[in-house]
């Protein structure tokens, strides 16, 4: 990875049996991975439960920027995803975060507004726009992935937004005198 890279954490919110999120986080990873400046990892909420002692501060500190797959249960996002981003507050500060939601009549929309308040909190950069998957009415290829033209171009438009603060943010943090 080169210094004009960024380092992107695709975090898939959650970690119920049957969870809907896997194709969509994979398909976030292969836009992603299409890009010459961005180098994505998936963070899967699932590997580092129930505990977030050890790897998960460094997994979080060694991103530029983060995508948040999270579906919308019962009106609001995963509470496992709510222990992640609570576990930590430092390395969260000074990045963006991008939101791509799935779920039925909101195709996740709320979960996303309540999301963007926690990261707001935690002194990241919520990116504008955002992705909202309604379960049941997108095409999906045969990876599982959106297949939709609007959806498509819809998360180029969030990515290359998120890339963007990605890029400003990350030399704001280099020029930034440490808080207290």
């Amino acid at each position: 990875m080169n210094d004009t890279t960024l380092s992107i954490g695709v975090i898939l919110g959650s970690v119920r049996e049957g969870r809907k999120g896997e194709p969509i986080a994979r398909w976030v990873m292969d836009l992603l991975g299409t890009r010459t400046d961005a180098a994505p990892e998936l963070l899967d909420i699932r590997d580092f439960d129930p505990s977030f002692a050890q790897r998960w501060p460094e997994r979080i500190a060694a991103h530029d920027g983060f995508v948040i797959v999270t579906p919308e249960y019962n009106h609001g996002y995963p509470g496992t995803l709510k222990n992640a981003l609570d576990a930590l507050y430092g390395p969260w500060n000074d990045k963006p975060v991008a939101f791509v939601s799935y779920g039925f009549s909101a195709s996740g929309a709320r979960a996303i507004e309540q999301l963007r308040q926690v990261t707001s909190e935690l002194r990241m950069m919520p990116i504008r726009d955002e992705v909202n998957l309604r379960l049941g009415a997108f095409r999906t290829d045969d990876r599982g992935f959106p297949a939709d033209a609007r959806a498509l171009e819809r998360a180029d438009d969030v990515m290359t937004e998120l890339l963007f603060w990605g890029r400003l943010l990350k030399e704001g943090r280099r020029r930034r005198p440490a808080r207290n």
